[in-house]
């Protein structure tokens, strides 16, 4: 009988714990509403950073192909800073995003996408459509939906 009682007061005290938590710390889940959605800033072309990433290359699928390119991006300030870039160094025209590391993590995505694409595909009518589709895909994954517009090659070569 003791051990009935004493499991019966520890289940008690769990579900009272467990309630007070809910309430405290969640009280969305014990109402209809659901809890409000943060939406993000639309993008503004006018506060845009523009970001130059030069001379990534690689072999594509095929090891006897090769690609070269230079890629130009605009992105959100609040993005770029969150992702660790600095708008200042950016927008000086030095070139990439001003994080070393944020650059890198670029370049390297962006080789693992050109080492995946074949030549055919890269070659066939619409593909470097395709291409610059998964570029700003692959950019989005780094910055967030919705920061990045103007995805452009200003130097593209393949062989």
């Amino acid at each position: 009988m003791k051990k009935i009682l004493l499991f019966l007061m520890i289940f008690v005290v769990g579900l009272a714990v467990g309630a007070g938590g809910i309430i405290k710390l969640e009280p969305s889940l014990l109402s209809h509403s659901p809890a409000p959605v943060v939406e993000a800033a639309p993008f503004n072309s006018k506060t845009a950073v523009s970001v130059t990433e030069t001379g990534i290359q690689s072999n594509l699928a095929q090891a006897q192909h090769y690609i070269s390119f230079d890629l130009e991006f605009e992105v959100t300030p609040a993005a770029l800073t969150a992702a660790g870039g600095s708008v200042t160094a950016a927008a000086g025209g030095a070139g990439g995003t001003g994080s070393p590391k944020l650059d890198a993590d670029i370049r390297n995505q962006l080789i693992a996408l050109a080492r995946s694409t074949s030549y055919a595909e890269f070659t066939n009518s619409g593909g470097l459509t395709v291409f610059r589709d998964q570029v700003s895909t692959i950019l989005e994954s780094i910055f967030g939906p919705g920061t990045i517009r103007d995805v452009y090659f200003s130097n593209l070569l393949t062989q």
